[in-house]
């Protein structure tokens, strides 16, 4: 009786070491889909620009709107609240970035795109912004950065400075421009393209300067 008890343990903990890499491949396979899903959302929230509801007499980099909560840190980052400021002196932006692309985010401002990575660490830093029609809104004139210009981020606590490393247009299916190389500190802007009926998107990449 112990003996046909032992064979059958051993049975079925051979069963489980075989199902164990299909079971966790699965598992993994479930969890790039919503990531996916995620970022294709992101996407398609870049995709109609809108009109800022920001009166026209504001000063760019100042926050108007009632919604738009503290500088968060982190670790505790929350949808819609600060992660810090956005700056490139090249095109005359600076302008808050708020925690989640959702769509009333962006009607806001600029937004993080959700899991990816985080101002100065290594990953890849995401920021959505739509192209308003008005000259120098938002990122209206994001197509004129070339690679060597810089961006800034400014956390509130530490600047990080980036150098811009490659420029390219996307379908809106193509969200492996948001993947980290798993090495840099990186960041990517994003935002739709044409500004007129967009049918793709305007990548810029950048990388940490140290």
């Amino acid at each position: 009786m112990k003996f046909k008890i032992g064979a059958l343990m051993l049975i079925i903990t051979g069963i489980v070491l075989l199902c164990y890499p299909k079971v966790t491949e699965l598992r993994e396979n479930a969890q790039q889909q919503r990531l996916a899903k995620t970022w294709e959302t992101s996407f398609r929230n870049v995709e109609s620009p809108e009109e800022s509801t920001e009166p026209k007499n504001a000063v760019k980099g100042a926050s108007t709107q009632p919604n738009v909560k503290p500088l968060a840190a982190a670790a505790s980052r929350t949808e819609g609240q600060v992660e810090g400021m956005l700056e490139i002196d090249k095109i005359g932006l600076k302008l808050p970035i708020l925690h989640g692309a959702t769509k009333q985010n962006m009607k806001t401002t600029l937004a993080s795109i959700e899991h990816t990575g985080t101002a100065g660490e290594i990953g890849n830093y995401a920021i959505a912004g739509h192209r308003n029609r008005t000259y120098g809104r938002n990122f209206n004139r994001l197509d004129e950065l070339q690679t060597g210009d810089t961006i800034e981020v400014d956390t509130g606590e530490r600047r990080f400075e980036y150098t811009v490393t490659e420029k390219l247009i996307v379908k809106p299916e193509d969200v492996w421009v948001l993947e980290s190389d798993g090495k840099d500190e990186e960041i990517t802007l994003v935002t739709c393209h044409p500004m007129v009926n967009p049918t793709h998107r305007l990548i810029i990449k950048g990388k940490i300067i140290h």
